[in-house]
C-alpha cells in the first residue's frame, strides 16, 4: 500500500514511482515506520498485468509529493519529500522505458527551490511548473511571521511557475548567456529587451501557513 505517489502513462503501459508506505499491510495510518521506496512498476494496459521492470542507472530516492511528468516517450520526476531524510528535493531524472534506465538530468538555468506538491504540465517542447511547497527554514527572515515553536512543521506555499524547455531555440540560449556572464544589454532591440526581462523578471507570490496536511 502507498500514497503521494505518480503515474504516467506512456503508450500501453502506466508507470508508478515512488510514494509513502509503512511497514502495516494493512493500513497507512496507522503508527509505524514509513517507508520511501524507489523500485519502479507498470501495469500493462493491454493485458491488466502488473510487472516490476529490472532498472539500470540512477534511480532517484524514494520520495512522496514529487511530479511525473512524459515528453517524448521518456518519464521524468521532479523533487518530492522523503520524510526519513527530512529533505525536499530539487532534482530531475529521466526515465527510458525502452532501455529501462534511470538517468539523472542538469538542466541549464537556475532550478526551482527543492519543494514538493507543485503541478507539472508538458506542452509542446516545454515543461510548466508551478506551485508547491517548501520548509521555511529554507527562506532567512520567513520564520518570523509565524507564531509558536512548531517551526520546522511549517511550509511556504509557492505560486511561483517555471518553464523548462527541452529544445531551446538559438535566442534563448543567447539571453541565458547574457544573464550568466552579466553582460551589457542596452544596445539591444526594444523587442527583445522586453523578451529579456520577461524571461527573468520574478514571477512570484509566496503565501506562508502552518503545515496541516500531511501530503
Amino acid at each position: 500500500m502507498r500514497d503521494f505517489h505518480t503515474a504516467a502513462v506512456i503508450n500501453d503501459k502506466m508507470y508508478i514511482f515512488g510514494g509513502r508506505g509503512t511497514e502495516s499491510p494493512f493500513n497507512l495510518y496507522v503508527p509505524g515506520k514509513e517507508i520511501y521506496c524507489n523500485n519502479l512498476w507498470f501495469l500493462d494496459l493491454q493485458t491488466n498485468e502488473w510487472h516490476r521492470p529490472h532498472t539500470i542507472g540512477t534511480p532517484p530516492t524514494g520520495r512522496r509529493s514529487h511530479s511525473a511528468f512524459v515528453h517524448n516517450n521518456k518519464m521524468y520526476i521532479f523533487g518530492g519529500y522523503n520524510a526519513l531524510f527530512v529533505e525536499h528535493y530539487n532534482d530531475m531524472f529521466e526515465f527510458n522505458p525502452v532501455t529501462l534506465e534511470w538517468k539523472m538530468m542538469n538542466p541549464l538555468g537556475k532550478a526551482p527551490c527543492n519543494r514538493r506538491r507543485q503541478a507539472c504540465i508538458v506542452s509542446g517542447d516545454r515543461l510548466f511548473l508551478f506551485g508547491g511547497t517548501s520548509p521555511v527554514s529554507f527562506f532567512p527572515g520567513a520564520q518570523e511571521q509565524f507564531d509558536g515553536d512548531n517551526i520546522d512543521d511549517q511550509l511556504i506555499d509557492h505560486s511561483d511557475m517555471h518553464i523548462l524547455d527541452f529544445h531551446p531555440s538559438l535566442k534563448t540560449l543567447c539571453m541565458l548567456t547574457v544573464r550568466k556572464y552579466k553582460l551589457d544589454t542596452s544596445s539591444l532591440p526594444h523587442c527583445l529587451k522586453v523578451e529579456y526581462k520577461n524571461m527573468f523578471s520574478p514571477n512570484k507570490i509566496t503565501i506562508n501557513r502552518p503545515n496541516n496536511s500531511a501530503g
